[in-house]
């Protein structure tokens, strides 16, 4: 982990923290929870892959593009592929999610659950606005802006990705009434 010169162990803290709470959430959606899992709903790319490895669809195509359009921003493959990797799966991270939600067609989604995904949703939309003014610092030294680019166009491809969802958040907000999906109508993006 990198050194945090202005706040001495600042950033390790934080890394260590969110280290320790993914764990923990992994270990309550695993063993704490897991009579609560819908499996019936939860069915996201199992095409040709065994059981709960429906997510390879998204992190191989992933993998694949980030071996093929990195940044050299540090001329250390290991680093430049990883924040490659990390951006585009984190702009198709949520598609089981958005899958489920659309498999619930008669069952309304949990209101909880929805203003989070509505929170990450608007997140990428004020993060979208950030890369609007910062890709530019992104820019190589040769004079590239190849890696802003390309920030730009996945957090733009996550919003495009939510708006199917966010059109329905809107309406249930609007008429006070729980966020269904309706299986006629929408993008149907996922």
């Amino acid at each position: 982990m990198p050194d945090d010169e202005v706040g001495g162990l600042t950033y390790q803290m934080v890394e260590a923290t969110s280290f320790l709470l993914s764990l923990s959430a992994i270990y309550a959606c695993t063993v704490r929870f897991k009579k609560s899992y819908q499996h019936d709903c939860d069915m996201f790319g199992e095409w040709n892959v065994p059981s709960g490895f429906g997510t390879l669809h998204l992190v191989i195509p992933c993998c694949i593009l980030a071996l093929i359009w990195h940044p050299n921003r540090n001329e250390h493959f290991i680093s430049d592929f990883a924040y490659a990797f990390s951006m585009y799966l984190e702009a198709v991270a949520l598609l089981p999610q958005l899958y489920m939600f659309q498999r619930q067609v008669k069952q309304s989604v949990e209101i909880l659950t929805a203003h989070f995904v509505f929170a990450l949703g608007f997140g990428r939309v004020l993060e979208f606005f950030f890369w609007i003014e910062a890709y530019v610092l992104l820019e190589t030294e040769s004079g590239s802006n190849m890696i802003g680019y390309l920030t730009l166009f996945s957090q733009l491809f996550q919003i495009v990705l939510m708006l199917d969802f966010f059109y329905y958040y809107y309406l249930s907000m609007k008429n006070d009434t729980p966020l269904v999906f309706s299986s006629c109508h929408g993008l149907d993006a996922v």
